[in-house]
């Protein structure tokens, strides 16, 4: 075999071997990824809270957090001022925010989507969204507060743990809060066996709840507003429908005024 042959004969023979190295390479990545994410809770789906520890509050929601001296002066100066039984905030479109939209008030459902550096939360109830960034990020400086915050959230083990911050300030019933606000959130998967003291509604069986549920322990720290950390465990239960309607609240209103204003 002539030189160049044997030459060119060697230059494919290592282009080759890099060519199934690479997809090796590629193959392998992809697989330590694949295993890396299931690694973790799957969390996706459409759930509904079924069950929460602190009963007493109004639409199935926990009961009010214990306010301080201060927290108190504002929510009763604010009610003085303001007429809060004819201008019930959801009637308007207001939505409840952190942390009341992981409450499930009302019974509406909430539909997660996992991703590996973002988990994204749907909800039914006013069509609310929450992004949580698992990219490393921190909480911005100069971020405008929300209704919903800015949440960040990295994996302990097999426990999710979600930090909001940024929340804009509520003086009203629903879990008053200032923007000083600051919500915790431990979210894993728990097997339906072994909750002995969750009590289910009327009509509602252990079967219904499949072989896990989510369990979102929401711990809410408030200097301003807070006697101290108050913490409900909420209990979700996957839907097996897999989707939800949309939530059109404020087309109604706009429709009886245009009706009202219409030309007879």
């Amino acid at each position: 075999m002539k030189a160049s042959s044997m030459s060119r004969s060697r230059y494919l023979f290592a282009a080759l071997i890099l060519i199934l190295a690479g997809g090796a390479l590629v193959n392998g990545g992809a697989a330590l990824a694949k295993a890396h994410a299931q690694s973790h809770p799957d969390l996706s789906g459409v759930w509904t809270v079924f069950y929460h520890d602190r009963p007493g509050g109004r639409f199935g929601a926990p009961a009010e957090p214990d306010l301080s001296r201060q927290g108190r002066k504002i929510v009763d100066d604010f009610a003085a001022t303001h007429d809060l039984t004819k201008y019930e905030p959801g009637a308007y479109c207001v939505p409840g925010g952190m942390p009341t939209v992981m409450f499930g008030l009302g019974g509406y459902p909430i539909e997660i989507i996992q991703q590996p550096k973002r988990i994204t939360i749907l909800a039914e109830i006013d069509m609310q969204l929450r992004r949580i960034y698992m990219d490393g990020r921190g909480h911005p400086k100069g971020f405008p507060h929300t209704r919903g915050g800015h949440s960040i959230a990295h994996w302990e083990g097999k426990t999710l743990v979600v930090d909001t911050a940024l929340i804009k300030a509520w003086p009203t019933e629903r879990w008053p809060h200032s923007d000083k606000t600051h919500v915790v959130e431990h979210i894993s998967l728990k097997k339906t066996d072994a909750l002995k003291d969750v009590k289910l509604r009327r009509g509602l069986t252990r079967k219904d709840l499949g072989d896990e549920v989510m369990e979102d322990v929401v711990t809410v720290t408030d200097p301003v507003m807070y006697k101290g950390p108050q913490t409900v465990k909420v209990y979700f239960r996957r839907l097996p429908d897999k989707e939800f309607l949309e939530y059109d609240c404020a087309e109604g209103n706009w429709w009886s005024l245009i009706e009202a204003t219409a030309k007879k």
